[in-house]
């Protein structure tokens, strides 16, 4: 028997990130859309908290503003949230030193523990990409 992967996403938010506000706002929506997927109350916190993050980033580093995406993803029977968070500002010289935790940048590998997946791409002068999932356990 051949099983076929499933993967669909849904977009549920899109916002601007460029001052603390948008900040406040992205962690407030994608944490009402996680509970509203029926994840617990830890992995809302451990949500919020890695939005807050990565979007607190954006507005102190990257020097331009950037935008947030939330999708629902569901994948081979699960669920899940997507959070990809992007500009086009200064980026980041050394990658694995941020995620190692051995430069300035120590919330990144926080999001890392956080979050079940996080995938960071970045050059000098040309921006990052910041893509985090969150699971929900199976039922």
């Amino acid at each position: 028997m051949t099983t076929i992967a499933t993967h669909v996403e849904k977009e549920l938010a899109k916002l601007p990130v460029a001052k603390v506000q948008d900040v406040l706002l992205a962690r407030l929506v994608i944490r009402e859309e996680a509970s509203r997927l029926g994840f617990p109350a830890l992995a809302l916190t451990q949500i919020a908290t890695a939005v807050s993050e990565i979007t607190r980033n954006v507005v102190q580093h990257a020097g331009v503003p950037g935008h947030v995406v939330v999708c629902e993803v569901k994948e081979n029977g699960r669920v899940g949230l997507r959070i990809a968070v992007e500009d086009s500002g200064s980026g980041i010289a050394d990658v694995d030193r941020v995620l190692a935790g051995t430069s300035p940048g120590a919330g990144i590998p926080g999001c890392r523990r956080l979050m079940d997946e996080l995938l960071i791409r970045s050059r000098p002068g040309a921006g990052t990409s910041v893509t985090m999932m969150k699971w929900l356990a199976s039922t």
